[in-house]
């Protein structure tokens, strides 16, 4: 059942012009066979740069905001009930405008439906937490259900109008559960890494091969992200990696983590496991983004390795990571380009595509920034005294007395 207010061929023709403007830049295909694919997938929508998609989503958020703000203000110090009220109120107006925008001038990531539509839903989940508080349920009742409303309220977003952002808040609003039930950091950690784990299985099995190509590419960031979550769920000295990187050295590393020994241990292997399966799952599948999940991940086991060990720490460390790194994609730079056409079983080291630009061009900007810099840093010229080049004693009389 499809509940996108966009249909799929408009969504796939985005996706295919979006990647003959990549081949056209990367000099695969001519300027002539762009045209002729962009007038064959004329998706009919108004879209717009990432920066001014930015901007207009930034407006249209303060403008709804100010309207609610404004609102509540005219009330002279309203009661919760009726800020409550106005609250829930206006998630229906603000719903309504980012599906008339759409509808009427054909908006696709352009900010102003984005944000009609976020506002929208904080709007009902900040209304709706109002008004189970107002009950006095237990907490736990309370933050479990605000939980799930944003869950349920961003994942209908996520189904509706695509907004990939929505799908990774619901996921987020779900897995803030476990911390909801008073369990013990072991049964927090196992409850998360199944709602995770269910997740991920469930976007597995829903990416199918026939799917179109904008399905396949958010399912691959949605499971990059899932994978990289459940990393963070079982590395248990993370957290204590973090504290060293903001220049914590009063931090003192507990026993097992404060976890029994065969779950600190079984956390240990796991930290290994994961990310080779994401290595061997993204290059099996041909998915550079999972690919790339893992390896991040990958540098994370190597940077938590000595803390799970007991070791001591130096502070040559990362530069020794660094170095080995450096060795690393060098050596697998090289053996990718001693192959045919310097590429082995479908991976090469050459930067065929260029990226895409999005507006805002960071060269440029720091080179029109560079003369306001330039002129910064030197001296204010000083007002020339009268009696200045004076000759005969400096008296001046060489300025016409």
């Amino acid at each position: 059942m499809n509940f996108r207010i966009y249909t799929s061929e408009q969504e796939e023709n985005i996706c295919i012009r979006k990647k003959a403007k990549t081949w056209q830049r990367s000099g695969l295909i001519s300027e002539e066979q762009l045209r002729l694919m962009e007038a064959e997938t004329e998706p009919n929508v108004h879209q717009t740069n990432l920066f001014f998609r930015l901007i207009f989503f930034l407006f249209t958020w303060l403008c709804a905001t100010a309207v609610t703000a404004f609102v509540i203000w005219l009330m002279k110090e309203p009661s919760d009930t009726a800020a409550m009220s106005i609250l829930i109120l206006f998630s229906i107006p603000f719903y309504v405008l980012a599906e008339y925008v759409i509808k009427k001038y054909r908006f696709y990531r352009y900010g102003i439906e984005e944000a009609l539509a976020i506002a929208s839903i904080v709007s009902l989940c900040v209304g709706c937490g109002m008004l189970l508080d107002k009950y006095h349920l237990d907490y736990q009742i309370e933050a479990i259900a605000v939980s799930l409303i944003f869950a349920l309220t961003f994942f209908w977003v996520f189904l509706r109008f695509g907004f990939l952002y929505s799908a990774l808040i619901s996921i987020t609003a779900l897995s803030t559960i476990p911390f909801q039930l008073s369990l013990s950091p072991t049964e927090e950690r196992a409850f998360l890494l199944l709602i995770l784990c269910l997740i991920l299985l469930i976007n597995i099995l829903l990416d199918k091969s026939d799917n179109e190509d904008f399905r396949k590419e958010r399912n691959i960031l949605i499971q990059a992200c899932l994978l990289a979550a459940i990393y963070l769920a079982v590395n248990l000295r993370l957290p204590e990696l973090v504290s060293l990187y903001f220049d914590d050295r009063s931090i003192i590393l507990q026993p097992y983590a404060g976890f029994s020994s065969y779950i600190y241990w079984l956390s240990y292997i796991l930290t290994f496991l994961i990310p080779a399966i994401g290595i061997y799952w993204g290059i099996k599948r041909r998915k550079r983004l999972i690919m790339n999940a893992g390896l991040v991940l990958a540098c994370l086991t190597l940077a938590t390795n000595k803390s799970y060990l007991g070791l001591t720490r130096y502070a040559w460390d990362p530069a020794i990571l660094g170095i080995m790194l450096i060795l690393i994609s060098t050596l697998i730079t090289r053996w990718l380009s001693r192959g045919p056409n310097k590429a082995r079983y479908g991976f090469t080291a050459e930067n065929i595509l260029k990226p895409e630009s999005h507006g805002i061009n960071l060269t440029d900007l720091g080179a029109a920034l560079t003369p306001v810099f330039v002129d910064s840093q030197q001296p204010p010229a000083q007002a020339e005294k009268y009696f200045d080049s004076g000759k005969s004693g400096g008296g001046g009389a060489s300025r016409g007395f």
